[in-house]
């Protein structure tokens, strides 16, 4: 972990610690030694290791397409800002806002876990599982708004942010070419 330390990405990023790794890419904690307090950010890390010419063209087209969905979508507050986007030795980065906070999976698992008598009632888990999709479901109407699905929501992607859920990882993300509304009804 000592060697990620000194890994700098653009002149810029410094690493603090990886925080996933998928079949396309990684995510690393970060901080930013541009700005004022070097504050902390997400840096997602895709690559085509041996692409194709063509498919690294078609690679780079979509990876721009999803950075302008992400820089509409980062102005709602309950989803993560986009700050920067760059390309560096056929690899793509995206510089996203960092959301402190704890999933919806560990926050599930932890009422499930303490058998909290409150989280047990008919009444106090209604209530909840009601705050819990009024929350969700203003954070979609905005991303339908834009014409956009995000195709991978689940507990895991869901971060409480000073008691509201934030949407992380539009890595799956789909723009629709026409208004959703219409699309829905033909």
């Amino acid at each position: 972990m000592g060697e990620l330390k000194t890994v700098i990405f653009a002149e810029r990023y410094q690493i603090i610690r990886p925080l996933a790794q998928g079949g396309f890419g990684k995510t690393f904690l970060a901080c930013d030694h541009y700005l004022p307090g070097h504050p902390q950010c997400v840096i997602k890390q895709l690559f085509l290791a041996n692409a194709s010419p063509e498919i690294l063209k078609t690679a780079q087209r979509l990876f721009h397409l999803e950075a302008e969905t992400l820089y509409k979508l980062g102005t709602h507050p309950q989803i993560p800002t986009l700050l920067a986007h760059f390309e560096h030795s056929g690899e793509f980065y995206l510089v996203q806002e960092y959301i402190p906070g704890p999933s919806l999976q560990q926050e599930l698992v932890q009422l499930v876990q303490l058998k909290r008598p409150a989280a047990s009632s008919l009444s106090e888990r209604s209530h909840y599982t009601c705050t819990l999709l009024q929350d969700l479901l203003s954070i979609l109407a905005f991303v339908h708004q834009q014409n956009v699905i995000h195709r991978d929501i689940k507990p895991a992607n869901l971060i409480r942010r000073h008691h509201q859920l934030v949407l992380i990882d539009f890595g799956a993300v789909k723009r629709l070419t026409q208004p959703l509304t219409q699309s829905l009804t033909q």
